[in-house]
Formats: C-alpha cells, sequence, structure tokens
C-alpha cells in the first residue's frame, strides 16, 4: 500500500528458526514453520484441534504453505486508516497525530488490546 518503506529487508528463510518440537506439556513452534506445516502436525491434530481449524479456516492452502507462524503473528495492522496515507490521523503511523478510527466506521471492530491513542484491528 506504500504506507512504509523500510529502508532494508533481510531474507531469514534460511535460518534454522523452523520446525515443532514436543514433549508432554508444551509444543514447540518455530517462526519460519508455515502454517501448512502446523496444521499438518499429528500432535497439534490431536492436542490443539482448536489450533488446526483456525489455520485451515485462516488461508487458503496456497498461503499457508507459504505464509509463516512468525510471520502471521507480525502482521501490520489491519485498520483502513493505517493503510490509507492520505488519513493524517493514525497513531501507528505519525505518532500523536491521533486516531481517525476511534470515531470513524471501525469504531467499534477492535474489542481487545484498544486504547484511547489506537484502536486498529490487529491480524
Amino acid at each position: 500500500d506504500g504506507v512504509l518503506n523500510p529502508e532494508r529487508l533481510i531474507d531469514i528463510t534460511r535460518l534454522p528458526l523452523g520446525g515443532i518440537t514436543h514433549t508432554d506439556s508444551s509444543i514447540r513452534v518455530g517462526a519460519l514453520t508455515t502454517m501448512e506445516e502446523l496444521a499438518a502436525d499429528p500432535v497439534v491434530r490431536e492436542r490443539l484441534p482448536f489450533v488446526r481449524e483456525a489455520l485451515l479456516l485462516g488461508a487458503s492452502t496456497q498461503l499457508r504453505n507459504m505464509a509463516t507462524i512468525g510471520g502471521n503473528l507480525l502482521q501490520r495492522a489491519r485498520c483502513r486508516y493505517f493503510r490509507d496515507p492520505t488519513v493524517a490521523a493514525c497513531n501507528k503511523r505519525n505518532p500523536g497525530s491521533g486516531c481517525a478510527a476511534i470515531t470513524g466506521i471501525q469504531r467499534m471492530h477492535a474489542i481487545l488490546g484498544t486504547s484511547d491513542h489506537c484502536i486498529a484491528l490487529h491480524a
């Protein structure tokens, strides 16, 4: 959307940050594990069926095969005001500028993690 223009991007796909490990009391998921890998894991299927269902319903097969768990968690806000550079009032883009969503159409969309400064939806 041209909202942010980073000076540098770093490809981390070759780092050893993927994989799923299990113990009797935990499941550890690497940041570069794809959504599809996590959904297909037999332990996740057995012990966390709601996580598997959310992964399967959250994206198409093509996206699940590419999207990583870490990347999904780090998505930027889905607020239409954040993504529209013509809207000046966005504390996420311009700290101290206000939040157009507070009085806009999306004012009721975020129910968790809101504040007087920002009510943007998170992925």
